[in-house]
């Protein structure tokens, strides 16, 4: 009876143990908050009682993850029974970034003075940025299809971020140390979905309530415009671009700039395209549906001078024969003057405002043009 006793007082402690066990791996496989994403499609932040999750969907197959992110508090002993993913201590002290976009993110959120290195610097006009250039304090690293490996083992940052493209290798990169984060924003179908990366970006920083606070606001402006656009009694027609060769890349209807147009009121001559991207086409095809859009947006490049209606002529004479060329309803962005690809994507709200006065000039009076200005 004795041994009887003993046996099961030991299979009690032992299902005990196991139990709280259980309980306590069971506490620490769960997120003690997860950051509100409400319209990117790209991304999940996890906070964790010692770490921090960020998971990033591949784009181009949304069933797969494309790249884990375990993010650790630098000022503390790495934890234990860590998840698998690439190990990123935060907050980040030294960053190298490749785009324009990217390094407005950092200076919205107040860390310009983190980036240490940058690639292409000619396309970024953020005047932080130039004068590091200037003063040797930020490394250029070349251009981003190319960067110079001993530049960026030199500079050490504790992440390099980069826009990922398809089946891309990071294998050369990381062989220097340094992590490789893939900010998939540009992906995204939605001006806000696009935005809302600066939650992502923000995580690596510890700047969560301050990217909140700005996503929140830029969301509430972006969505009060679609209700004053919702009150057009019209839907005029457009179309964007210019060809380039003998190819005409047009936004697919599943594109952000689609959705910009819905959003203003406009009727987007390829809103039924079901791609995301850009979709080639022939002048002809672009003549025969567009041939009597109301309106025509083009965004150049330019530092010399602004695109007009005679140099439009001059570079193909049969663009005359557009209604929108006749009529004079061409809306340019010169974006060696306005900083379009560096601060645009985190402003869809401002982008949103052009386009409603553009589309429906009687809903916003005395607006004052950002991005997009009539071609002269």
């Amino acid at each position: 009876m004795r041994i009887r006793a003993f046996i099961i007082s030991s299979v009690i402690v032992l299902l005990f143990a196991s139990c709280h066990n259980a309980t306590k791996n069971n506490s620490s496989d769960t997120p003690s908050t997860t950051v509100s994403v409400r319209y990117a499609k790209g991304f999940t932040i996890e906070h964790f009682a010692t770490f921090t999750k960020i998971d990033v969907r591949n784009p181009w197959d949304t069933t797969k993850v494309l790249d884990t992110y375990i993010l650790i508090d630098r000022n503390k002993p790495k934890p234990e029974n860590l998840p698998q993913g690439k190990i990123v201590k935060i907050p980040i002290e030294k960053v190298a970034i490749c785009t324009a976009v990217h390094s407005g993110i950092w200076k919205q959120l107040g860390e310009v003075s983190k980036i240490k290195a940058v690639c292409e610097p000619n396309y970024i006009d953020i005047k932080e940025v130039q004068d590091g250039i200037k003063a040797r304090s930020i490394v250029d690293l070349g251009m981003s299809t190319a960067i110079d490996l001993e530049k960026l083992i030199a500079v050490s940052p504790d992440a390099l971020i980069v826009s990922p493209f398809e089946n891309t290798s990071y294998g050369r990169l990381e062989k220097t140390g340094t992590p490789v984060v893939q900010d998939a924003s540009y992906m995204e179908n939605s001006p806000l979905g696009r935005a809302e990366w600066i939650k992502f970006e923000a995580a690596f920083t510890g700047k969560d309530s301050l990217a909140e606070q700005i996503f929140t606001k830029i969301e509430s402006k972006y969505n009060a415009l679609v209700n004053i656009a919702a009150k057009a009694k019209t839907k005029p027609t457009v179309f964007t671009e210019m060809k380039y060769g003998q190819v005409w890349y047009v936004p697919g209807g599943k594109s952000y700039m689609a959705e910009f147009l819905k959003d203003a009121g406009a009727n987007y001559l390829w809103k039924e395209l079901p791609q995301s991207g850009s979709v080639p086409l022939s002048f002809e095809s672009v003549y025969e549906k567009a041939e009597n859009a109301d309106f025509w947006l083009i965004k150049y490049n330019n530092a010399t001078s602004d695109l007009t209606y005679n140099d439009l002529r001059n570079d193909y004479e049969l663009y005359e024969n557009f209604k929108a060329f006749r009529q004079k309803r061409i809306y340019t962005i010169n974006t060696a003057k306005v900083r379009y690809y560096d601060e645009g994507p985190m402003q869809p709200d401002v982008i949103l405002e052009d386009l409603v006065s553009i589309f429906h000039p009687e809903l916003l009076r005395n607006h004052t043009s950002t991005y997009y200005f009539p071609m002269k």
